[in-house]
This record gives C-alpha cells, structure tokens and sequence, in this order.
C-alpha cells in the first residue's frame, strides 16, 4: 500500500438544525491510496451522512473533503455528479440493482453513463461478472437471484468503470453469515485486484475485521475501535 492519500476530511461538522446537537463535530480522517478502512457506530451516529459527504451528495456546514487533491466544496453539483461517476463506486445493504435490466446490462450502466465506447462495454462488464463469480447469470434478471448473487452484482457494477473509491454502506446487512463473510472476502479480493481505496460503513465488527483499519464513529468524531 502506498503512503499517498487519497481522501482527506478536515474539521468536517454538520448539524440538521440550527442550534442543534452536532451529528459531526471537527471530524478529521485520513484515507491512504489503496486502503480499506470500516467505520463503526451505532444508529443514529452520522455513518451514512457521512458517507453522502464524501461522495458530494451532501454538504457539510463547515470543513473540507478533499479528494485525490480536489476541494469538494469548490465544485458545482454537476462537476460533483461527473466526478461520482468517474471515480467512486457504491455497494449499499439494498442492493439498488435495476429489476428491469439483466445482470449484465446492471454492471454495464456505470460505462453507459461515462459513455465508454460501446465495443468496450460489454466485454469489461462480462469480465467482472466472472472475477466476481457470476458469468453465468448475464441474461438473468435480478428477481431470480438470491441476496448473495444480487450483491455480487452491486460490487461488479461498483468496479467495473475502475474508481479510485469505493463506498459501502452496511452491504452485508441483509445477508445471512455464511453468505455475508463470503461477500466480504469477493470484495476485498476485488479492491486489491483493482487497487481502490474503500469505505465500509456496518454495525458489525466481524464485517469490520476484513478491513485495513477500523474507526468508529462516536459523539461527532472518529477514533480508534477499542474491540
């Protein structure tokens, strides 16, 4: 792993209503260029709201994100929007893969919409349906599929256009054990592979141990996990 950082957060903080409790408070974090780090915390916590900072789909009230150099703050939302696109990658606890696609056509979206040359797409897309174990399931849609397969497409989708970040927000919340630490083995065995930075955001400190590093969230600010 390099000693380069690829994100950093500077006294982020943010509250939902004016004079109300900080939800962060002067959060400051440091992401190296090809880590896997997981954030814990309970409920209510900020994981998510931060998680939406740092993909510039919300703004926090004061402090800096600052991605591979670049000032979210400084950019409008349509640069935030292209710079989503291109660079981070998300897998959520409910999936969001389109019913209404096949599986392939699922892990093509993200090159459809950085319009990648079309006689690029489907072979890039078929190729990470079978490092991610699912080549057979191309033409199947996704009411036929399991919640192990379902979320294999989710991180196919999520590396396909190869970002330089990867968010997850509890993707192994809706999955039984056994399917959720296999889940978590094909992900970071795909980070390493494609060499991306990510973000896990669970409950669950089993989940956490197969990161790098594991932080938690606490009274607005991150620490150390004591567990």
């Amino acid at each position: 792993m390099s000693t380069t950082a690829i994100l950093r957060l500077e006294a982020l903080s943010k509250r939902y209503r004016a004079g109300g409790e900080p939800l962060l408070d002067g959060l400051t974090l440091e992401l190296q260029d090809g880590e896997f780090l997981a954030i814990m915390g309970e409920s209510g916590t900020g994981k998510s709201t931060l998680l939406n900072i740092i993909a510039g789909l919300e703004r926090a009230d004061s402090g800096r994100v600052l991605f591979a150099g670049v000032d979210l703050g400084t950019l409008d939302d349509d640069a935030l929007t292209r710079l989503r696109r291109a660079r981070i990658g998300f897998v959520f606890q409910a999936f969001h893969v389109l019913p209404y696609l096949t599986v392939l056509q699922n892990v093509m979206l993200p090159l459809d919409l950085l319009a990648v040359p079309r006689a690029q797409r489907e072979p890039r897309a078929r190729l990470w349906l079978e490092r991610c174990g699912i080549a057979a399931l191309a033409a199947v849609y996704p009411r036929e599929l399991s919640g192990g397969e379902l979320q294999r497409i989710a991180i196919a989708r999520a590396l396909v256009h190869e970002p330089a970040l990867l968010l997850a927000d509890e993707p192994t919340g809706n999955l039984d054990a056994v399917t959720a630490a296999q889940i978590l083995r094909l992900l970071r065995e795909q980070l390493r592979a494609s060499a991306a930075s990510a973000i896990l955001i669970t409950h669950s400190l089993s989940a956490a141990r197969s990161a790098d590093r594991i932080v938690r969230l606490q009274a607005g600010t991150l620490g150390p996990d004591s567990q």
